[in-house]
């Protein structure tokens, strides 16, 4: 293998699609625990932190962020000029605050900085149990409808169900951005059930496994997968997830990628390669004055070839539309749902001096047909909304419409479905 290809095999190992994992600079990308520097606040101590963090952070992201025109923004004057404001900030929360103010002026999603205290959250979720009631919700004309219960959890014995609305937490109005009282060991929520009763319940917090990822197989015979990340432990989970597939063909698979917010650019890969009987490029880095090479997904062992689709929302992103932008250009499986948010840039996650994290988009991104992705999003090929009406008697619309797709490609289709024909869905 020549330097040079040797050397873009480097580059592309260490990129990531703007996952949330933590990486220290340059080294293995193993997940570890941040060290988070704790100091009082409004003291010297906090004042020479923050001027420790800022200097790295400006300096990171001079060198490294991917326009090196700044978007046009005075990069160096920018920083200059706030930086005295930015170091004077307090506390953490409000100096992180500033600092992201300044990074925002890059117009990069991918660009930003997580707290020590967030980043080691996010990174505990990921290593160990974690305390928490063990429900998901999401916003939907307005309210707040728990959309997922974790089975065992603390939720689940106290009798929560998807489609209940959440009505207060500890005594305050829920809305969205509405988080638990990390000191409290019980938290006091309300719930409104499918038939709009009231629940007045005291949920004491548990320790739950990282969640990696969901599989259910419906009645219908359709196996839909989920998880939120391209990293390794969702790797793991889901080639086993694909291999069982594969043994005990469902009828069809849907991918539900709703809240997935990217990764690993070599796990999406990985991750198609589980839908493909040939090497498929699905990606397109630019590194500068290297040659422009595509990134190929490599098949499976046995790879699934019956009918499968994808579902995207709005907060799907980065990894996750690269996926899906896959099987539409491909014309793998048709992609349900709502436009994704187009933040796809390959970005760098790096550890701060204070133990938190940032992360700097580095490298202009394609698909493997070409197309720019970031700005724009995946358009799905049959859009399809939630309705709190309908979520809330248990009917998720997007899964649904996915699933039918995929029982009619099923039906029409004699192969194998582990292993004969390209789906139907193929346009």
């Amino acid at each position: 293998m020549g330097p040079l290809r040797r050397l873009g095999l480097i580059v592309v190992a260490t990129l990531l699609l703007g996952g949330c994992q933590t990486f220290l600079p340059y080294a293995d990308g193993d997940l570890r625990m941040p060290t988070v520097v704790e100091v009082e606040d409004r003291s010297p101590e906090r004042l020479a932190l923050n001027t420790r963090v800022y200097d790295s952070a400006v300096d990171w992201v001079s060198r490294r962020f991917y326009k090196r025109d700044f978007g046009g923004v005075d990069w160096m004057g920018q920083t200059a000029a706030r930086r005295d404001e930015t170091l004077a900030q307090p506390t953490e929360r409000e100096f992180y605050r500033a600092l992201n103010e300044t990074l925002d002026l890059l117009g990069d999603p991918h660009t930003n900085a997580l707290t020590p205290t967030r980043n080691a959250e996010i990174t505990r979720s990921r290593l160990e149990p974690t305390i928490n009631l063990g429900f998901g919700m999401r916003l939907i004309d307005e309210r707040l409808i728990v959309t997922s219960v974790r089975e065992g959890g603390p939720a689940a014995l106290a009798g929560v169900q998807p489609g209940w609305v959440v009505e207060s937490l500890n005594g305050e109005p829920a809305a969205f951005g509405s988080r638990l009282d990390r000191e409290r060991e019980a938290q006091d929520v309300v719930f409104l059930d499918r038939d709009d009763v009231r629940h007045e319940l005291t949920i004491r917090q548990g320790a739950l496994p990282p969640y990696v990822g969901r599989a259910i197989r419906r009645p219908d015979g359709v196996l839909v997968l989920s998880f939120d990340y391209f990293g390794e432990a969702t790797r793991r989970w889901f080639d086993e997830q694909m291999e069982l597939a594969v043994a005990d063909p469902p009828r069809g698979i849907v991918l539900d990628f709703r809240d997935n917010r990217g990764g690993l650019i070599t796990d999406v890969g990985r991750a198609l390669g589980h839908f493909y009987t040939e090497r498929q490029p699905y990606a397109y880095v630019e590194y500068g004055y290297l040659p422009r090479l595509p990134i190929r997904a490599r098949p499976a062992r046995r790879p699934w070839t019956g009918p499968v689709a994808v579902v995207i929302g709005e907060a799907s992103a980065s990894g996750a539309e690269v996926f899906a932008s896959t099987f539409q250009e491909t014309g793998r499986g048709l992609v349900f749902g709502v436009t994704s948010i187009g933040a796809v840039v390959a970005s760098r996650q790096l550890n701060l001096p204070d133990g938190g994290e940032l992360s700097i988009g580095v490298r202009s991104f394609r698909s493997g047909a070409g197309r720019t992705l970031e700005g724009v999003g995946v358009v799905p090929d049959r859009e399809v909304r939630f309705r709190a009406d309908e979520l809330r008697r248990g009917h998720d619309a997007m899964i649904e419409a996915a699933a039918e797709a995929v029982l009619e490609a099923s039906a029409s289709d004699g192969a194998d479905l582990a292993g004969g024909l390209a789906s139907p869905l193929a346009r």
